[in-house]
């Protein structure tokens, strides 16, 4: 599988993130990240207002002109938007805009899908669709936690694009026809959290013991990957990319080591019992569901 499909994550450009991670990028590997995944055909990054300083130290690296990029607005979490909510969020964009240093994003992902669903969701729409008149904004779309929060903005606004979770344990984007739905309305669909926050590469002795709920499914998920003689990089990978309706599979990166490794991951390509190995239990898959750490 190529890797063109991959989209760059960089929220570790700009801060520590997951359970299993290797901190903060310094700026100088990032730059050589980009230049890896240039390389190898990568050419979209994903970042957002709220990824730290992702957006910024982007901004100063001369490589990431050669990408396009999705960046998301500022979360907002409030049931009623007024006037003033919405000129934060536009003032948002612009800034997001100066700091990657560039006249346009090729998408904006309103960040909180409740943003778009509470009372005056529809002037945020019409705040972003003026940026994208203005020629700032290539699409407009939105980040979803699942299916129904995808189909309940559908109903309300004519997104292109939607991120969501999947991964080889998270399967339900896949198993509750929301990839379908979103395929069948010709919506291009970003899929993050490939190794739920770096949980799917660890070993059961690695796992914090907040998430020891996580255990025994991992266990499972490890024994699947020797069977299939496969790296848990090349198998948490390869799930998501056997899906046709998933356009972008977005990858979180801390090194360049990592990022050889995800890209000769993606190319092994081995196929397991994907659905056995589907867990359901939102304590082990719904990272907003795991305890603080």
């Amino acid at each position: 599988m190529s890797a063109a499909r991959l989209a760059l994550g960089t929220v570790q450009f700009g801060l520590t993130y997951g359970v299993s991670h290797g901190g903060q990028v310094a700026a100088d590997e990032a730059g050589r990240i980009l230049a890896l995944a240039r390389s190898h055909g990568i050419d979209l990054i994903d970042t957002a207002a709220a990824y730290g300083d992702s957006e910024a130290v982007l901004g100063t690296l001369p490589d990431s002109q050669d990408f396009g990029v999705v960046t998301k607005t500022i979360p907002l979490r409030k049931p009623v938007l007024d006037t003033g909510d919405v000129a934060r969020v536009a003032d948002g964009l612009e800034r997001s805009l100066a700091r990657l240093r560039r006249d346009r994003v090729d998408v904006v992902l309103v960040h909180d899908a409740g943003d778009l669903l509470a009372q005056g969701g529809d002037r945020l729409w019409a705040a972003l669709e003026a940026a994208r008149d203005r020629g700032q904004v290539g699409r407009i779309g939105v980040s979803v936690y699942d299916g129904t929060e995808a189909d309940a903005v559908r109903a309300r606004f004519p997104v292109t694009v939607v991120q969501l979770p999947l991964s080889a344990l998270d399967q339900r984007p896949a198993t509750d026809g929301t990839l379908d739905r979103l395929a069948a309305a010709g919506i291009e669909v970003h899929v993050r959290s490939t190794f739920l926050q770096g949980l799917l590469l660890m070993s059961e002795t690695e796992v914090p013991d907040r998430l020891a709920v996580a255990r025994s499914s991992l266990a499972q998920w490890r024994a699947a990957c020797e069977v299939a003689g496969a790296s848990p990089v090349a198998a948490a990978l390869a799930y998501p990319a056997s899906l046709a309706s998933v356009a972008r599979i977005v990858v979180g990166v801390h090194s360049t080591a990592h990022l050889a490794e995800i890209v000769a991951g993606l190319e092994a390509a081995p196929t397991l019992d994907w659905g056995r190995l589907a867990c359901h239990d939102p304590a082990v898959v719904d990272p907003r569901c795991w305890p603080a750490g």
